[in-house]
């Protein structure tokens, strides 16, 4: 009886918190989160494509030369170096050099896999990451797996129509918290055999 007891409230009180208190954490640091170190300079600057304002940060934080390269990654396969380009509406220009777009990405495993090969080769030491705050977590930890030793300075994006009043925010924000727990255990499975 004692033993069925304890399967009960492992089951039905111990997992249910544990999962709520873990997305409430999640959400929680998903709307806390700010940019890390602003004007910290690094290597290069990293967009991973796919919400709003993600390229237009980008662009404007290579305008103010916070790095001397510029990878997008998961540009979709019609989108040309000039769209990106038209997007920026700083008041600086943008460097003449050294901005790259990556068509083979389709997620954020891959995203951290092409910028892993357009990186071979280069010295860089330190990336400056930009995407979506709710995408955040997954994209460092994916990014760490693929590139141990690299510092990544986090540039999350809140991106106003996504606010926690919308209904949209707690579907994304429950999508990305089993997203993220589900490739932390494959990364850690994988890191342990």
């Amino acid at each position: 009886m004692w033993l069925i007891l304890q399967l009960f409230v492992f089951l039905f009180v111990f997992i249910p918190c544990t999962w709520l208190f873990g997305l409430g954490g999640f959400a929680g640091g998903v709307l806390l989160i700010k940019p890390e170190k602003p004007t910290m300079h690094s290597d290069a600057i990293i967009v991973l494509t796919g919400g709003k304002d993600r390229i237009e940060t980008g662009l404007d934080l290579f305008a103010e030369e916070l790095a001397p390269e510029l990878f997008i990654t998961g540009v979709h396969d019609d989108v040309t170096q000039a769209e990106i380009l038209a997007r920026y509406t700083g008041a600086k220009p943008l460097p003449e050099c050294c901005m790259v777009l990556g068509y083979k990405a389709n997620s954020t495993t891959e995203n951290a896999t092409e910028t892993k090969e357009w990186m071979a080769g280069k010295n860089i030491k330190t990336i400056r990451l930009v995407t979506a705050n709710y995408h955040m977590p997954r994209a460092v930890l994916e990014f760490r797996a693929a590139l141990p030793g690299v510092k990544i300075i986090t540039h999350p994006i809140s991106q106003p129509d996504i606010a926690p009043g919308d209904k949209k925010f707690w579907h994304i924000i429950f999508e990305e918290y089993h997203k993220t727990v589900f490739r932390f255990f494959e990364i850690l499975t994988a890191s342990l055999r």
